[in-house]
């Protein structure tokens, strides 16, 4: 639980340079702040919201066809797209997982 507080003042350029590195790690200022001031590594992973994204959207087209086939409506589906898509997500979750290796 946290119940505790700790105020303190920036400049416009220090509060600034702290929101824009929350954002790029897809953070809230105070959990970047947090993460940073206990010496935890802050991993910024350029591209993996996209990534995340696609994912989302191939889960929700193989979501709606699950459905379909369970209402009867659909016996068979082509799925080489998917797969397609899939191998190319796949192949960038690589790259960026090669980046951090790094």
């Amino acid at each position: 639980m946290k119940n505790k507080r700790i105020t303190i003042r920036l400049s416009d350029d220090e509060y600034n340079a702290i929101t824009a590195k929350a954002e790029s790690a897809f953070m809230t200022e105070s959990a970047y702040v947090r993460a940073a001031a206990l010496k935890h590594h802050v991993t910024v992973v350029p591209g993996l919201k996209e990534v995340a994204h696609e994912l989302k959207g191939i889960g929700r087209n193989l979501n709606q066809l699950t459905i379909l086939s369970h209402e009867g409506k659909i016996s068979t589906a082509n799925l080489s797209e998917a797969y397609s898509a899939l191998e190319k997500l796949y192949g960038q979750l690589s790259g960026i997982a090669s980046m951090e290796k790094r």
